[in-house]
């Protein structure tokens, strides 16, 4: 374990609920834009629901935090990218980790800040009812499921002792979300990863060009402007200096 994250409990394997955990939902409801929004939370607000989770679930400087680890068995991952943790005297030494988010099957993440009284922080886990299951940020016709969402981190230390293996992320390390979802033990679909930046700061993909005209604009117009200014007195003083020469006396007295 990674002493950055040394503080949290580590799940190297996937955790698997207790079959009588599957269904813990408490109803309420929320009001928004004049809609009344039927609510249905898994959270701490339910006396069942610490028994429920993993050892640790609530360390942490906040619950749902465990490092090194994995997602639960059948659970997403969401927002896989890299932190960077400032260590030291003047952050003069710094580790990096990978993070991501845990979503139950059929649940998409996002962030939320109406379920709070449900025990349901910021990262939720939300699933529309009465539309297609999973369908994103589709607004709900019956209501919402929402649970908290599971924050996991590992260092590259860590890789060997997980199981399933994290994929390995496309980006450099110093770039932040590079995979916005994956299913543990799954192909990271190109489709669902960011687009990666060069060290050099030029982007691959189809914004190398627009980038390669910022810094023509930038930098190469300049240049070719200066080139033309130079080129142009260098001319001038040429043909002055001839017009002098020719000016000057030929010095036949006759």
């Amino acid at each position: 374990m990674s002493s950055a994250t040394a503080a949290l409990q580590a799940l190297t394997t996937p955790f698997v609920p207790p079959p009588s955990c599957t269904d813990q939902f408490i109803t309420t409801s929320y009001t928004t834009q004049s809609r009344v929004i039927i609510v249905h939370a898994s959270g701490p607000a339910d006396s069942r629901f610490a028994a429920c989770q993993p050892s640790g679930w609530d360390a942490g400087e906040s619950s749902f935090q465990f490092s090194p680890a994995v997602c639960p068995s059948g659970w997403g991952a969401y927002r896989l990218g890299v932190t960077t943790s400032y260590l030291g005297v003047a952050a003069t030494r710094s580790t990096s980790f990978t993070t991501a988010y845990c979503c139950s099957s059929a649940f998409y993440f996002d962030y939320v800040n109406s379920f709070t009284a449900q025990g349901i922080d910021s990262e939720a886990c939300l699933q529309n009812l009465g539309t297609e299951s999973g369908a994103d940020m589709a607004p709900p016709s019956t209501g919402l499921r929402a649970h908290n969402a599971w924050h996991i981190s590992w260092a590259s230390s860590d890789i060997p002792s997980l199981s399933p293996t994290p994929p390995a992320l496309p980006c450099p390390s110093d770039r932040h979300v590079v995979i916005y979802s994956w299913t543990p033990g799954a192909t990271v679909d190109p489709s669902l990863s960011s687009e990666c930046n060069r060290h050099d700061g030029e982007p691959s993909g189809s914004n190398s060009d627009f980038t390669r005209l910022i810094w023509f604009a930038l930098v190469g117009v300049p240049i070719i402007i200066v080139a033309i200014i130079a080129t142009s007195v260098w001319v001038w003083y040429r043909r002055r200096r001839r017009r002098n020469r020719e000016a000057e006396p030929s010095g036949d007295t006759r």
